[in-house]
């Protein structure tokens, strides 16, 4: 028999624009563990922890949230099973890890298998609440007796399981029992299993005449649901995919406004295409008009306008877009409109032709820079850009983030089945790649940089973000495939290694698998996220306090960081974290840690699972990417205040500051840690003012770089000044070479964020 219970929840806004819900309750600390009451005798209790039944999720309540929470009138009646549940029980208090789980029964019992102290251990567990967000678990009679309540998400629930327990537990004639089954697959946005229920008490019952209008109900939610799928490919760049949806789209058996959003939707695809025809026409037509000499210098370049231009790239043409066919301008200056717009992108405003025509031979030199390996090549290189007129540095940097990767794959492995996979080996690394479908150089993607599991593979984080490969259908189906995201799985671990070492080696490969694959495919360096499982989660822990200037954000699942980063609080601070563990994970981070994150000038959740162990929490994903594609989650504006920390030689490079060399004795080998006299970070202090003042308050080194680019609180075309300690300041100027900007690009592949001149102190 299913019985119904209903509990009152919210809807909380935060300030990075996630929505979550549950019930609330505010927590003054978390140092003494993760306790579902209000801890300590402080009246202030800064941090909510909200429950949404199968996770508690912990933030800093008045930093995070925007606004009140707000009700939630329409509750869910979560459905109640019965199972042979032991009277008492010992308490688990901690969890070993899932070595074997067999599927759910038709009694919605399984056999979990972990790993005890003594050997593999059996629980049978039974589902004694369902709804359409978790499953409750309980442990059952047996021995051991256990009292444990953990809890899975629904979701990972097959259809096929759920129709047997729900066969096996509903009494077939009572039709309010199974009207119940189908409110359920409309909760769970199971619209296909709700029909199917449908179908069969219509079969059943047929003197219910008011349930067949439900069917076309069901289906227009299932149009509802193709159509977002439809707009979300679109939204990421998979213009075909999202083309095939819509076009097979069921229109005769959706209603009249479902089908005119169809219809819009493709259109509106349509469009773009026409329009991206249209500009390329009209600028063929405008050049023809143009001298010969002019005309032929255009050929090359019009061909890649021709090929490339799209919905990816309409948004560069905006001046030609604009002003292309004003009768105002002459047809040179029209033409330069819309050759610049490609070369330097919208805004750009150049109207001189002989300027644009120029650019072409500068650009064509910039890629060879970049991709020469040979420093007297590089040197030759510069001495033609000297003579071109248009080889100024505010042009090339804005070329610089418009070029296509310019590296290629050629001389690594492409897997010979998967589309867009590569397998990579370099001097200094390996790594594993995995671009999402219809994949164009000429968009820029999101990227996760994924860390695997100690004696885990490089592969195993690409299926578990990017799904299988699907034979049948050619191609991975996962939330980063479905999302339009880059992954890159670097091999950061020795083969025999268990633990994270929190060494500069690890760093170093794993930054230089990035580097690698951004000198050949189109990564936006501004939404690069870190992530990892297990050890490999505080690897990106580490590696994200480290060198917090790259990063957009950083997804820990199962990380328990020590050494370094109880130290590296300042630095957190400039990075968005999101922390998933389970409950009853006995390594799980120390929450002395993740209580420095939960104040006001942190973006940081912890996303705890109830009756958990260490797991990969799949169920977690689709959250992680909605977190991730948030706006505010992008690489923060270089800032014009630095406090941050360093203890460890190579963490040394913040933003516009770098430390040449580190103070005797503030940097610890993270191999000695537990042999070291004294762990102490040193602090650094720096900030950029007016009239383009730069101040180094403090810092464990003698001696710094200051790294600038066109920035906030930074005017390239006048003079520079730094001041540090009691010594006279200093005092530098630009001149407009462009070696440190191309040098830069070419190390540091990040093509969004060139520096264009350094200034070494004292």
């Amino acid at each position: 028999m299913i019985q119904s219970s209903v509990t009152a929840e919210q809807l909380f806004q935060l300030r990075n624009g996630l929505v979550l819900r549950g019930s609330k309750v505010e927590v003054a600390s978390l140092k003494e563990g993760f306790g579902a009451a209000a801890a300590g005798e402080s009246h202030v209790r800064p941090i909510w922890l909200i429950d949404d039944g199968l996770r508690r999720i912990y933030l800093h309540g008045k930093g995070m949230a925007d606004g009140d929470p707000v009700d939630i009138g329409d509750l869910e009646r979560p459905m109640e099973l019965w199972q042979p549940t032991p009277l008492g029980g010992k308490v688990v208090a901690g969890l070993g890890n899932a070595i074997g789980i067999s599927p759910f029964n038709e009694f919605g019992r399984r056999v979990l298998t972990v790993r005890g102290p003594e050997g593999p251990v059996q629980i049978i567990q039974g589902i004694t609440e369902l709804n359409s967000r978790y499953a409750k678990l309980v442990a059952l009679k047996g021995k051991p007796s256990l009292s444990w309540d953990m809890r899975v998400a629904t979701s990972s629930i097959d259809s096929s399981t759920l129709e047997k327990i729900f066969d096996r537990r509903i009494d077939a004639t009572d039709l309010n029992s199974r009207l119940e089954v189908v409110r359920f697959y409309i909760n769970a946005e199971r619209y296909d299993d709700a029909k199917k229920m449908l179908r069969r008490i219509i079969k059943d019952f047929p003197d219910e005449k008011d349930l067949t209008p439900q069917l076309v109900t069901l289906t227009e939610k299932q149009g509802d649901q193709l159509l977002t799928e439809a707009k979300s490919r679109a939204a990421v760049g998979q213009y075909h995919l999202a083309k095939g949806i819509l076009k097979s789209f069921p229109l005769d058996v959706v209603g009249r406004i479902k089908r005119l959003q169809v219809e819009d939707a493709l259109a509106e695809l349509t469009e773009q295409e026409n329009q991206a025809n249209s500009l390329v026409a009209n600028l063929k037509q405008q050049i023809s008009q143009l001298p010969p000499a002019q005309a032929t210098a255009l050929d090359g370049i019009v061909t890649e306008i021709e090929a490339g231009l799209g919905a990816d790239t309409l948004s560069r043409m905006s001046d030609y877009i604009r002003l292309g066919l004003s009768d105002g301008l002459p047809i040179d200056s029209r033409v330069a409109l819309g050759i610049a717009g490609w070369l330097l992108g919208s805004g750009s405003g150049e109207q001189n032709l002989s300027v644009t025509i120029a650019l072409l031979k500068v650009r064509e030199l910039v890629i060879k820079y970049l991709q020469e390996s040979d420093a007297g090549r590089r040197l030759a290189i510069l001495e033609e850009l000297k003579s071109l007129e248009g080889a100024l540095p505010e042009y090339i940097d804005r070329m610089l983030p418009l070029l296509q990767p310019v590296l290629d794959w050629e001389e690594y492995s492409k897997d010979e089945k998967i589309e867009g996979m590569y397998r990579v080996e370099f001097p200094g690394g390996s790594y594993v790649i995995q671009l999402p479908p219809e994949y164009n150089s000429l968009r820029e993607y999101p990227c996760v940089i994924a860390l695997h599991e100690s004696r885990s593979s490089p592969d195993r984080q690409i299926d578990w973000w990017c799904g299988e490969y699907r034979e049948d259908l050619s191609m991975r189906l996962g939330h980063a495939a479905r999302n339009g995201f880059i992954v890159v799985a670097p091999e950061w671990s020795r083969k025999d290694q268990v633990l994270y070492e929190y060494t500069p080696k690890e760093h170093e490969r794993v930054l230089r698998a990035l580097r690698h694959a951004m000198r050949r495919c189109s990564i936006n360096s501004d939404q690069v996220f870190i992530a990892g499982h297990g050890e490999g989660a505080t690897a990106a822990w580490d590696i994200s306090l480290a060198h917090p200037d790259l990063w957009a954000g950083m997804v820990s699942i199962s990380g328990s960081p020590s050494k370094t980063v109880p130290h590296y609080e300042p630095n957190s601070r400039y990075m968005p974290m999101y922390l998933v563990m389970g409950e009853l994970d006995q390594s799980k981070a120390d929450g002395a840690i993740i209580d420095d994150y939960m104040s006001f000038n942190h973006d940081a959740m912890v996303v705890m699972y109830r009756g958990n162990g260490r797991s990969y929490f799949y169920d977690e994903i689709q959250r992680i990417f909605e977190w991730m594609r948030l706006p505010s989650h992008n690489r923060r504006n270089i800032p014009l205040d630095i406090e941050t920390a360093t203890i460890r030689t190579g963490d040394q490079f913040f933003w516009w500051l770098e430390l040449i060399d580190l103070k005797e004795g503030v940097p610890v080998d993270p191999i000695l840690w537990e042999q070291a006299e004294r762990i102490r970070a040193g602090k650094i202090s720096a900030s950029i003012g007016v009239d383009n003042q730069i101040r180094l308050k403090s810092g464990p080194a003698d001696r710094f770089r200051i790294l600038l680019r066109p920035q906030e609180g930074i005017d390239l075309n006048q003079e520079v000044v730094v001041r540090y300690g009691t010594a006279s300041p200093k005092r530098f100027s630009f001149d407009g070479e462009l070696q440190t900007m191309l040098e830069d690009v070419r190390q540091r592949a990040d093509r969004k964020r060139a520096i264009w001149m350094t200034a070494d102190i004292p």
